[in-house]
């Protein structure tokens, strides 16, 4: 085995991320070079070099609205790509991004705990950075999985004369419970968030619990409901309870340790407020977040979602909120009047009025100005600007997430969420939903804690499973589960709307191709915004100038489409007009990405090994 030159591979892991577009606290290094000799001897050497691998976990935004374009829950202009799939012949990449650059990071984490050994004194401060070593390894390994399934385990630094180098994919359910093995390390050897060495915003105890629970309920699930309707992703011989069961576990430590401490933000704000915090350092709930400080010169460009998001909700998420007696409405009492936005935020769940900007608030521009000097790029009125490029088109102008205090357009102290605790108790009510062993006492304290955040009705396991509802596959539910588990989901749907969720749910129950193939997403009832834009008395009233009236006017055909009564921004493409084809996925082979090729090729070719390439790719 040839030796390993400690410098050139620490810097390497120490710098990897200077050249991204925002810096953080954890990216200050020594200046000093590093002695192979003296390296990893203190606790303080493992704290240096886990801090320079914090950005290839951190830094995406937690509330990305595209990464649900394509489903039923978003809708832009442009459609999601991943779903465009009618002449795709199943041709694979040559490279991929996601593998190159996971394992390029798991060999930094195998480095480090290589090193463990060489610690002169095994503390509580050496203990908290190796776990978040343990982590890091089990979130890429847990991204890996997500996008190929099974692939080749690694643990240890390869050599070029490695015979690991050529290892053969593991299977799925063997990724999965390396995957727990590495957060039950970090679990064991971490301190809870604020304690000890897991000073914020440090990885801690909690996001291990939180990410185990993310972990166990992803791959039971997949396991679970694949070999339900044996599919060619399924495991053989597995029905998930194992991992389910693993999601269970860590959610009743994690329960026992929070409780129902959950962050409530003001009046009228209680989970407006979670999502647009400058610190998140003393937030009940929020476990991992990426933190940003202007004065520091540590930020990052303003989330578009301030004003526009580049898209907004569908009309299928929208009605999917139950009304605000906690009932779906086929069996509802409540009242609105479906060409009226307001009134139909106002019946529903009081989640969606601070997920959407309902126009009972006003003019955007005004409320706005309540938290930021000169916005740009924003729409004035009660309802969205259908017209200019920065807005989402659809109508469901989206509230949730919005940037309100940034210094300038190019400095946003707002910090991302990575981990909260309502989707941990979301993963833990699943879970034990599809073990068939959920109580009202498991509801009391996940779903129910998650509502008396907003004043919501709480869901009682008794009358859900007596109403009288239907539940279509269409709409991302299993028509054969008890309601309960269905509920389950829909609540799922609305707690983390736009946090990127969406498609690995629908991708795990094996019904992604159910909800998106032939799906044409449409937006909110197109007359009452017509009724506001094309009057000019209205529109200046809001704050536009005479000038600017002939270029926020709506003309059907013109510079606006629907389909039916409803609003129709995809209205230009041929395969979202009511005769369109809509949305298509191979069900056979876009629930995996593919190998990349070049990986194949370098098998074959150095090692004489067959890579094996995932269903429905060549």
């Amino acid at each position: 085995m040839k030796r390993i030159i400690l410098y050139p591979l620490v810097v390497a892991a120490l710098i990897f991320s200077m050249a991204a577009c925002e810096d953080d606290f954890l990216d200050r290094y020594p200046e000093d070079a590093i002695s192979d000799a003296t390296f990893f001897t203190k606790a303080t050497d493992f704290k240096t070099y886990v801090n320079g691998l914090y950005n290839n976990v951190l830094g995406a935004a937690h509330i990305v609205s595209g990464g649900e374009n394509g489903t039923d829950n978003f809708l832009s202009d442009s459609p999601g790509s991943s779903e465009m799939q009618h002449s795709n012949s199943g041709a694979a990449n040559q490279t991929n991004n996601t593998w190159n650059n996971r394992y390029s990071y798991i060999r930094q984490v195998n480095y480090v705990l290589g090193s463990k050994d060489k610690l002169e004194a095994r503390d509580d401060e050496a203990n908290q950075y190796i776990g978040e070593a343990h982590f890091i390894r089990a979130w890429h390994y847990f991204e890996l999985l997500q996008a190929f399934g099974g692939v080749p385990y690694i643990d240890q630094v390869l050599e070029t004369d490695s015979e690991e180098l050529f290892k053969t994919r593991d299977s799925r359910d063997f990724i999965a419970s390396k995957i727990i093995q590495d957060l039950d390390s970090a679990i064991a050897l971490m301190n809870w968030k604020n304690q000890g060495f897991a000073t914020a915003p440090r990885i801690n105890k909690e996001s291990a619990l939180a990410l185990k629970t993310r972990v166990g309920l992803y791959e039971g699930s997949w396991e679970y409901y694949h070999s339900k309707e044996n599919t060619v992703f399924k495991v053989s011989g597995k029905d998930g309870s194992e991992f389910l069961n693993q999601a269970v576990s860590a959610g009743d430590m994690l329960i026992a340790q929070q409780g129902t401490n959950i962050y409530k933000g003001r009046a009228g704000y209680e989970y407006y407020d979670l999502f647009n915090r400058q610190d998140y350092s003393t937030i009940d709930g929020v476990f991992l977040y990426q933190h940003y400080d202007v004065l520091l010169s540590v930020s990052h460009t303003p989330n578009a979602g301030a004003t526009s998001y580049g898209g907004g909700l569908t009309k299928d998420a929208v009605y999917s909120y139950l009304m605000a007696d906690g009932k779906p409405e086929s069996v509802s009492s409540e009242v609105y009047d479906y060409t009226q936005l307001a009134s139909i935020i106002a019946a529903r769940d009081p989640r969606m009025d601070q997920t959407l900007y309902s126009p009972a608030r006003g003019n955007f521009e005004n409320v706005l100005l309540e938290f930021m000097t000169a916005p740009e790029n924003i729409s004035k009125g009660p309802y969205q600007d259908l017209i200019n490029s920065y807005t989402g088109k659809g109508g469901y102008k989206v509230w949730k997430g919005l940037r309100n205090h940034y210094v300038d357009k190019w400095g946003d102290n707002g910090d991302d969420i990575m981990l909260r605790y309502a989707e941990a108790l979301l993963n833990y009510a699943e879970a034990k939903a599809i073990l068939g062993t959920i109580t009202q006492s498991d509801i009391d304290k996940t779903v129910n804690v998650i509502r008396d955040r907003v004043g919501m009705v709480h869901l009682s396991l008794a009358e859900a499973n007596a109403w009288s509802v239907s539940y279509p596959v269409s709409e991302g539910y299993d028509p054969t589960a008890a309601n309960i588990l269905n509920e389950i989901r829909r609540e799922r749907r609305v707690e983390l709307v736009l946090e990127n969720y969406r498609r690995d749910d629908l991708k795990r129950w094996a019904i992604y191709e159910d909800v998106v193939n032939g799906y044409k997403p449409v937006g909110a009832y197109y007359q009452e915004f017509e009724d506001f834009w094309n009057d000019d008395t209205r529109v200046l009233a809001a704050g536009y100038a005479q000038s600017q009236l002939s270029g926020l006017r709506l003309s059907l055909g013109q510079n606006i489409g629907v389909t039916g009564e409803d609003i129709n921004p995809l209205w230009k493409n041929a395969d979202f007009t009511e005769t369109g084809r809509g949305y298509y996925i191979d069900p056979g082979r876009d629930y995996l990405d593919a190998i990349p090729t070049k990986e194949i090729d370098f098998y074959e070719q150095k090692g004489g090994v067959t890579l094996e390439q995932n269903p429905g790719w060549f």
